[in-house]
């Protein structure tokens, strides 16, 4: 399958990192699908002070997995990026999403969501509500489940000693019940519709090295369950319309009842393993010049 031709030459930036400058093999992969459909497209370093932002049609956020730890520095970015270019996702999503306290938000909206607590740095309790069962500690800003540390019921002094590191780290603290025994699954949309799904190993991924950059991730093909595909439905709903994201990622856990439940909802710059559906890189090509022409008609 080959890339629509939209008979419109757009130049198009694929946002990445210092350390990747020439993004990786899934990067290249959506290079070249616009470049096959005439597209003049190319990676470009949003730390790259000596770009020229408004010389693109669209920059796309793609290989930025440095963002969590130059996390002023990339919502600035995003900010001046969108003054001059059209940022997908948006930079109003961006900037909502790239904190998880976002989670809060969908809770108080009565989504079905796998519940947490949020300390911010100016709480001054290192106490949580999860000391005395298995849990999660992680820092709101961060990039998957490498930065997230598991404790049991009898590490309560790891636990909060691992919450005033995060906090003096200048980061407010996410603390949630392990799940990672239960069955996850993720599923993708692009352009506002449905893609594809693949399960992951979540226990497998707290604490993961990351690999060049890159949060591990350990997937498992699986077909979503009729309640999953309706959760995740759901779970795009909060999003304000007049910023459609290009590509969301809703992650789910499942209780050992089986219900599904939100983990997260990634905008920031998520893994969406395109090549875990066929011509992947060519359907978000698509959506990607979709989404200019959209703007400029």
């Amino acid at each position: 399958m080959a890339a629509i031709l939209s008979g419109v030459t757009y130049r198009i930036a694929l946002a990445t990192s210092a350390a990747q400058p020439d993004l990786d093999d899934r990067g290249q992969e959506i290079l070249a699908a616009l470049r096959a459909a005439g597209h003049e497209a190319e990676a470009a370093v949003w730390t790259d002070s000596s770009v020229d932002w408004e010389q693109f049609d669209a920059v796309v956020i793609t290989g930025v997995w440095d963002y969590a730890q130059r996390y002023d520095d990339f919502l600035g970015w995003a900010w001046r990026a969108a003054a001059q270019s059209l940022v997908l996702n948006p930079e109003p999503l961006v900037r909502w999403y790239a904190d998880k306290r976002y989670l809060a938000d969908y809770a108080s909206e009565g989504l079905p969501m796998v519940p947490a607590q949020f300390i911010t740095v100016h709480d001054a309790t290192l106490d949580h509500d999860y000391l005395g069962v298995d849990h999660v500690v992680r820092p709101t800003i961060s990039g998957g489940l490498a930065e997230a540390f598991r404790f049991g019921p009898e590490d309560g002094a790891a636990s909060r000693a691992k919450l005033e590191e995060i906090k003096a780290a200048g980061t407010s603290v996410m603390v949630f019940p392990y799940v990672g025994e239960v069955g996850s699954v993720s599923l993708v949309y692009i352009g506002g519709e449905y893609s594809h799904a693949f399960g992951r190993d979540l226990a497998a991924e707290v604490n993961a090295e990351p690999a060049d950059g890159r949060p591990v991730e350990v997937l498992s093909d699986v077909e979503p369950t009729a309640a999953e595909r309706e959760i995740a439905d759901a779970a795009l709903k909060p999003i304000d319309p007049a910023n459609p994201p290009l590509y969301v990622r809703v992650d789910l856990v499942r209780t050992p009842e089986g219900d599904p439940l939100i983990l997260e909802v990634q905008v920031v710059q998520p893994d969406l393993h395109l090549e875990r559906v066929e011509n992947g890189a060519v359907k978000f090509a698509d959506a990607v010049v979709a989404r200019i022409a959209s703007t400029k008609a």
